[in-house]
């Protein structure tokens, strides 16, 4: 099979995921000036909310294999009534967590955080929990888009958001143009307006004209939905989770550790976006080929996405040993926040090409419904062994960050192993037969 299809639809879908993360960015760059306490209190403070978000994302990834199949299959009325299902979910689901959110940030004062960071926290949690729900709906909508193969509108959408957090980070963190200085407040006003835009763009796209006829809820559509989607969010928690914890843990270090910690985690999860946005691309277009009865080709899929996400992170990885400084001081001019920040940098260059592997096979077996599998090994690598063996390194050992890191990387390298041996078997029960 052709890498070219895949290619196709990786790079906007990829380019999509790279632009929800290049607002986190901008919005560590912006409070970066400040300081070495904001940037742990954004730090602590996404890392946290992280975790629900991811939650919303896995549970709605659920959308991705029956739209693709039954788009595939040709069926797209039964596909555009799992778009309306997915919105309905996201609703359902966002608007509690929101408030789970601000409860949560009324207990972060327990979380035994350095003093100068934890007067900067507050502030910006509360408004930055309002960004859940228009992140939700708008996931929803791109996954419908992307798995009819439409996944452009939902890239412009985030352009033009992106847009937005910029120029509204620079006007509110600093007080320019005539704007109040919020600091770091500001910086997460900038992400809750630009979410909401790019929420409301594409909201419009998707339910317009033939794309979207409204439709009804259907019980046994949604179910699907769940039934699917709760396996892969479990996963994504247990995944995005053990780093966001790792973050509360280097919050009880000094602030330059955690501001070093939080640019390395920042540059890492940028990367990540491209081959999370092949192994989406991977998952689509094999299950459109299921779909459409081509189960040989569904599996080829899952191995050319699993090339090029390698491939991809490979490079990344030696960008990250070859250019160290020139990479961190986007972020920072501090000299300690820089000089424990390449120390760690070596270890996250170490890893990108196990997690690269690991989150394309994870899409690659989506694609054949199959979300229990990464979430199982996830369990296994990154909380029955890599977390607590980078608590000890930590801690009892004495190594402090560098420590945890190499827990880290350690269940990551065991989370890819662990799904490569599970694609291995998956695929090979559609390509063997193909083969006698």
């Amino acid at each position: 099979m052709s890498l070219l299809p895949l290619v196709r639809l990786a790079i906007p879908v990829a380019l999509t995921y790279l632009g929800i993360m290049l607002m986190g960015v901008v919005d560590l760059i912006a409070v970066g000036r400040l300081g070495a306490a904001p940037i742990g209190a954004v730090g602590v403070s996404n890392s946290l909310f992280t975790w629900f978000l991811v939650f919303g994302i896995g549970l709605l990834a659920g959308m991705d294999y029956p739209i693709s199949h039954a788009f595939g299959a040709g069926r797209d009325r039964e596909a555009r009534s799992y778009l309306w299902q997915g919105l309905a979910l996201a609703i359902g689901v966002g608007a509690p967590l929101t408030g789970v959110l601000l409860l949560l940030e009324r207990l972060l004062g327990h979380f035994g955080l350095a003093p100068e960071v934890q007067a900067e926290v507050g502030p910006y949690f509360r408004v930055l929990a309002w960004s859940l729900l228009p992140t939700f709906v708008f996931t929803a909508c791109r996954n419908y888009l992307q798995a009819i193969q439409r996944p452009r509108p939902a890239l412009v959408a985030l352009v033009l958001a992106n847009l937005v957090n910029a120029f509204f980070n620079y006007t509110l963190v600093f007080g320019k143009l005539g704007f109040p200085r919020l600091e770091t407040t500001g910086s997460a006003v900038a992400t809750l307006l630009s979410r909401t835009l790019m929420m409301a763009l594409l909201l419009i796209y998707a339910i317009r004209g033939t794309y979207a006829l409204p439709g009804r809820l259907d019980p046994r559509h949604l179910k699907e939905i769940v039934r699917l989607g709760l396996p892969a969010a479990v996963q994504m928690v247990l995944e995005v989770g053990v780093f966001a914890l790792s973050t509360l843990v280097a919050g009880r270090l000094a602030a330059s550790d955690l501001a070093a910690h939080q640019i390395v985690l920042n540059l890492a999860s940028l990367t990540f976006m491209i081959p999370l946005g092949i192994g989406s691309a991977t998952a689509v277009l094999a299950g459109h080929a299921l779909g459409e009865g081509q189960p040989v080709r569904a599996a080829r899929t899952g191995w050319n996405g699993l090339s090029l996400g390698v491939g991809f992170m490979t490079c990344t990885g030696l960008l990250f040993l070859l250019f160290p400084q020139g990479v961190l001081g986007i972020y920072s001019k501090t000299p300690e926040v820089i000089q424990t920040a390449r120390e760690i940098l070596v270890l996250a260059a170490l890893f990108q090409v196990s997690d690269g592997a690991q989150v394309v096979l994870t899409g690659a077996l989506r694609g054949f419904a199959d979300t229990r599998a990464p979430m199982v090994m996830n369990l296994l690598g990154h909380w029955l062994v890599g977390f607590p063996l980078g608590l000890v390194l930590c801690f009892p050992a004495g190594l402090g960050l560098r420590g945890l890191w190499a827990g880290l990387a350690t269940g990551l390298t065991l989370v890819a192993a662990l799904l490569l041996l599970a694609w291995i078997r998956k695929s090979r029960r559609f390509i063997a037969p193909a083969a006698r």
